[in-house]
C-alpha cells in the first residue's frame, strides 16, 4: 500500500523510508539520515515524552504557517501530529532540520490512512535527533474557506 512520496522514495504504511536530508553546504553541517514512518502507539513511550508544542491554528487555501520547535539534546525520536480531521480539505507538512535540510513533505495518506491527519515518527538512523530549532511548515494545499487544525510535536 503506497502511503506517500518522499524525494522519489515510497513510504508505506508498514515500513519507514530513510530520508537523507539535503542542504546547500553539506560540509558545514554533518548530515543525518532519518527514518520517517507512520506513528504506532507504543505504551512504553507515553511517560517519557517531552511536550514540544501544542498549537491550534486556522489556515486558508495557499497559506503557509511555520511552526518552530526547539529540540533538546538526547532526543531519540520525534512524534509529529498534524490533525485537521476534515478529509474534504487537504493540508501538507514540510519538515526541516535545524541545519536547514528538508526531511520531506507529507500529506494525509503519509501515515497510512486518509483521515484528515498526518501522524508520523521521525527517527535518526543512528544517534540522536539533531538538536536545535526544527521548522514544520503547514501548507493549505486544497482548503475550502478556513480550516482549523492542531499541531503537536513530542520529543521522546
Amino acid at each position: 500500500m503506497v502511503a506517500g512520496m518522499l524525494s522519489g522514495s515510497v513510504v508505506s504504511a508498514k515500513e519507514g523510508c530513510i530520508a537523507s536530508p539535503s542542504s546547500e553546504d553539506s560540509s558545514v553541517f554533518p548530515e543525518k539520515d532519518y527514518v520517517v514512518s507512520p506513528w504506532i502507539e507504543n505504551s512504553l513511550d507515553t511517560g517519557d515524552s517531552i511536550f514540544g508544542i501544542l498549537s491550534t491554528q486556522y489556515i486558508t487555501q495557499g497559506q503557509t504557517i511555520t511552526h518552530n520547535v526547539n529540540v533538546g539534546s538526547g532526543i531519540d525520536y520525534l512524534e509529529v501530529d498534524l490533525n485537521w480531521g476534515d478529509t474534504s480539505d487537504s493540508l501538507a507538512l514540510s519538515i526541516y532540520t535545524p541545519s536547514g535540510s528538508k526531511i520531506g513533505t507529507y500529506h494525509d495518506d503519509s501515515d497510512g490512512s486518509v483521515n484528515g491527519r498526518i501522524h508520523i515518527n521521525i527517527d535518526p538512523s543512528q544517534g540522536y535527533v539533531e538538536q536545535g530549532i526544527w521548522k514544520f511548515k503547514v501548507y493549505g494545499e486544497s482548503v475550502s474557506g478556513t480550516e482549523e487544525y492542531t499541531f503537536n510535536v513530542y520529543q521522546h
